[in-house]
């Protein structure tokens, strides 16, 4: 089993709706996240809406593993993808006020 924590905990129901109709063609999505031994968990840096539904639809995503870092920035990992620009040290940081999918 594999637990993902999610970036972020809002999200649009909407777009959920949206994203878990066309990933029932596209299959489980690639997720771009940390591992968090302290957590025993990965740490997504993007994808909130697609965890949701991959994990509505049964789905197990495949994780592209990005190296902890205090510098490197979630524009530098997905680029455009946030409004603000975080490290990947303060998403990790805030990992546990976030929701945990299992996967």
């Amino acid at each position: 089993m594999t637990t993902i924590i999610l970036p972020h905990n809002h999200f649009d129901a909407d777009h959920l709706a949206t994203v878990t109709e066309e990933m029932q063609t596209l299959g489980a999505p690639a997720i771009k996240a940390v591992w968090m031994g302290c957590h025993g968990a990965w740490v997504a840096l993007e994808g909130a809406h697609r965890l949701r539904a991959a994990a509505a639809l049964g789905l197990t995503p495949e994780i592209e593993e990005i190296e902890w870092s205090d510098t490197v920035t979630t524009d530098d990992v997905v680029p455009g993808s946030y409004d603000d620009t975080w490290t990947i040290e303060q998403i990790c940081d805030d990992a546990h006020t976030r929701a945990a999918l299992k996967f």
